[in-house]
């Protein structure tokens, strides 16, 4: 079996914090949650440009209703992910109970799943991957628009980081994945 997957092998231990920083990641890089806020704040500045050069008061009433609007989403959309990052942290319970072990082959990864001592062995084709992304700390490979594998770059054992973004590459195509640009 472990033939198949001789690139790339990483552990993750669950953990609290990883998740969270996840959701938010997910809500606002992946879903782009603050996008709505962000037309109305530049709207706001093109009022703001406006009204200085045409030293119309009209534009600058716009200007003030545009920045209240996206401020007020803005405030809105932080603290409903706030919100349900804390909801699914206490439905989670005890999370840290929970390692996974991720071994990638070409057309497929397995997961071990380690829980109280009970061990569960899955295999997950890429095709049923939605995307793939990555922050500083972890790649995350979406099943949908909210759940994801959790890869810590740290926990690879074998291979590395840029060897399962390369796997992934080929298997999603760039489209699907959004991953930080090699300097």
């Amino acid at each position: 079996n472990s033939s198949r997957y001789n690139m790339v092998r990483a552990r993750y231990k669950n953990d609290p914090e990883d998740y969270a920083a996840f959701m938010r990641f997910t809500a606002y890089k992946v879903n782009r949650k603050l996008s709505k806020a962000y037309v109305f704040l530049a709207a706001a500045l093109a009022m703001g440009i406006v009204a200085v050069l045409t030293a119309n008061a009209v534009f600058i009433v716009f200007a003030a209703v545009f920045l209240a609007f996206g401020i007020l989403l803005s405030a809105l959309n932080v603290a409903a992910v706030k919100k349900s990052v804390a909801k699914t942290l206490k439905e989670y319970g005890n999370m840290r109970a929970v390692e996974n072990v991720y071994t990638f082959g070409e057309e497929a990864f397995s997961v071990e799943t380690k829980v109280k001592g009970k061990v569960k062995e899955s295999e997950v084709n890429y095709a049923a991957l939605r995307r793939a992304a990555e922050n500083k700390g972890f790649v995350y490979l979406y099943v949908n628009n909210s759940l994801a594998f959790l890869v810590k770059k740290d926990g690879i054992e074998e291979g590395s980081a840029a060897e399962l973004k390369d796997k992934l590459l080929s298997a999603l195509g760039k489209k699907n994945c959004k991953f930080k640009r090699e300097k």
